[in-house]
C-alpha cells in the first residue's frame, strides 16, 4: 500500500515539474525482458544543450531496485553515453513494470529531464508452452520396432532458452529425452523414435513433457496420445560386396490389415555418401557430425511392399578416373609427340607469269625427346630444270625423271621441340594456277615408322 502511495505521489509532482530546457535524452532498449536475479539494460545519451559545462547524474524512481550511482562532466553542447543496469528486488513478481528515469543537475535540481523506462520481469515457468504431440493418424503401433512422436513446444517470449533437457515420460513407453535449445519466440517441433511397452493397448494415454533448467523444472504438461491398429510388418535384408562395391537391399511387406506408415533410417559416413546410389531417393538428409543419414518414410498398403536398394560403388568412379587420365594421356602424347610438316610457297612473277618459285619446307619435333634418322621428301612435276639455291642443308639426293624432280634429305636428327626449315628454288613456268604437292617426313617411333604429310599448296599466276 505504501509502494502504490509513493508512485501516485511520484506521478503527480512529476506532473508539476518542467523539464529542464537545454537538457535531453536518448533511451535506447538493449534488454528489457529478464528474470529475477538478471539486470536489465538501456543504453542512454545525456545531452547537455547549454551553453556552459555542468555536472549531472540520476535516480530511478522506484528505490527497491538497484543501479550503480554515476556522475557526468558535459561541456557545453556535448554528450555522454552510458549503460543503465537495473537489477529487481528479489521478491518481484512476474510482469511488466514501469519506471521513470530522472536524470539532473548536480550543481541546479530544479534542472532535471524524466524518461520512461518499461521492464518485464519473466517467470521460466511460463516460458514454454507445449501445443500437442503429432504422431501417426492411425495412432502409434506397438509392433512397429519405434513409433515417431513429435513433441511442438512454444516460447512465448523472445529471449532464448539454451541447453535444457527435454524429456517425454508415460507409462507405454521408456522415458526419452535430449538436450534442445529455444529460440526467441520459436515454436520447436522435437522428433522422437519410441518403443511401445508389451501393455501399450489400444486406445488414449498420457505422455507427460518436462523440461529441466539446471535441476529446476520450467515445463511440465500432459497431453494424450493413442495407440491405434496396427500393421504386421516383416522386414527383410540383404547384404552383398564384391570388388570395391557393396550392395544392400531392405524389403518391408505388410502383411496386417491397414496400411502402415514407416520410416527407415540409414547411416553413411561422408566419404560413403559421396559414392552412394539410392533406389528410391531417401525422403531427408540428416547431418549430425560427419555422419549422414539417410531417411525414407513411406506407406504400406495391406499385403504390399516396399524396397529399398542401396548401392556404394568405389569401383565405378576409379575406372572412369583412370580411363580419364589415359585419355589425356594419349591426348598429351599424340599432339605433342611426332614430328610435323608444313609446306609454303613464295613465287617471282613477270608479266608473262611466274618465273621461279622458291619451296619452304617447315619440320618440327613436336615432342621433348630427339628424334633421330628422320627422312624428308619431296616432289615436284613437270618442271624444266632441277631446283638450286638449297637453304642451309642441302639434299642427300635428287632424282629426276623426265620432267618430275624427287628431293630427299636423310638421316636428320631432331632434338625435343626443335624446328627446322628446309628451301630450294625451282624455275616454272605457271600460266594459270597450280597445285604443288605434298612434301613428307618419314621417322621411327618406339618400333614401329611413321609417317606425316604436308599440306598442298596452290600456286595463282
Amino acid at each position: 500500500m505504501k509502494r502504490l502511495i509513493f508512485i501516485f505521489l511520484f506521478i503527480f509532482l512529476l506532473g508539476l515539474s518542467v523539464e529542464g530546457a537545454g537538457l535531453s535524452l536518448n533511451v535506447n532498449i538493449v534488454d528489457n525482458l529478464i528474470e529475477v536475479g538478471e539486470e536489465a539494460l538501456f543504453d542512454v545519451t545525456v545531452n547537455n544543450e547549454q551553453n556552459v559545462p555542468d555536472v549531472f547524474t540520476f535516480i530511478i524512481s522506484d528505490l527497491d531496485w538497484t543501479w550503480e550511482k554515476q556522475f557526468f562532466d558535459i561541456s557545453s553542447d556535448s554528450s555522454k553515453q552510458f549503460n543503465l543496469k537495473l537489477r529487481a528486488p528479489s521478491n518481484i513478481k512476474s510482469g511488466i513494470y514501469s519506471l521513470n528515469l530522472k536524470v539532473y543537475s548536480t550543481t541546479n535540481n530544479d534542472f532535471y529531464v524524466y524518461e520512461p523506462l518499461f521492464v518485464t520481469i519473466l517467470d521460466e515457468k511460463s516460458f514454454l508452452k507445449l501445443e500437442k504431440f503429432d504422431y501417426s493418424v492411425r495412432g502409434l503401433d506397438p509392433r512397429k520396432q519405434s513409433n515417431i512422436v513429435r513433441a511442438i513446444i512454444k516460447n512465448q517470449y523472445d529471449k532464448n532458452i539454451d541447453n535444457v533437457d527435454l524429456y517425454l515420460e508415460s507409462d507405454i513407453f521408456d522415458t526419452v529425452s535430449r538436450k534442445v535449445s529455444f529460440g526467441e519466440a520459436e515454436l520447436r517441433i522435437e522428433e522422437f523414435l519410441v518403443e511401445l511397452n508389451s501393455n501399450a493397448a489400444e486406445g488414449m494415454h498420457n505422455v507427460r513433457a518436462i523440461v529441466k533448467k539446471n535441476d529446476e523444472i520450467i515445463l511440465n504438461q500432459v497431453k494424450q496420445v493413442k495407440v491405434g491398429e496396427y500393421s504386421d510388418i516383416k522386414e527383410d535384408m540383404e547384404e552383398s560386396s564384391g570388388f570395391l562395391v557393396k550392395k544392400t537391399s531392405i524389403v518391408r511387406k505388410n502383411e496386417g490389415s491397414v496400411v502402415s506408415d514407416e520410416t527407415y533410417r540409414l547411416r553413411l559416413t561422408s566419404f560413403e555418401k559421396i559414392f552412394s546410389f539410392t533406389n528410391p531417393e531417401p525422403s531427408e538428409i540428416e547431418k549430425s557430425g560427419s555422419d549422414y543419414y539417410y531417411i525414407w518414410n513411406f506407406n504400406i498398403k495391406p499385403g504390399e511392399s516396399y524396397k529399398i536398394s542401396v548401392e556404394i560403388n568405389y569401383r565405378d568412379p576409379i575406372t572412369i578416373l583412370i580411363s580419364f587420365i589415359i585419355i589425356v594421356y594419349l591426348i598429351i602424347y599424340l599432339t605433342e609427340s611426332g614430328i610435323s610438316i608444313r609446306k609454303r610457297a613464295l613465287t617471282i612473277k613477270s608479266k608473262e607469269g611466274i618465273n621461279y618459285v622458291k619451296i619452304l619446307l617447315i619440320i618440327k619435333n613436336r615432342g621433348k625427346k630427339e628424334i633421330k634418322n628422320v627422312r624428308v621428301v619431296d616432289q615436284l612435276f613437270n618442271v624444266k630444270s632441277v631446283p638450286s639455291d638449297y637453304g642451309t642443308l642441302r639434299p642427300s639426293k635428287i632424282t629426276r625423271k623426265d620432267d618430275n624432280v624427287l628431293i630427299l634429305w636423310d638421316n636428320i636428327s631432331l632434338v625435343g621441340k626443335e624446328e627446322r626449315i628446309f628451301s630450294y628454288r625451282v624455275n616454272v613456268e605457271i600460266r594459270n594456277k597450280a597445285v604443288l604437292p605434298r612434301a613428307m617426313v618419314r621417322y621411327k617411333s618406339g618400333n614401329n615408322f611413321k609417317v606425316s604429310k604436308s599440306n598442298n599448296v596452290l600456286v595463282v599466276a
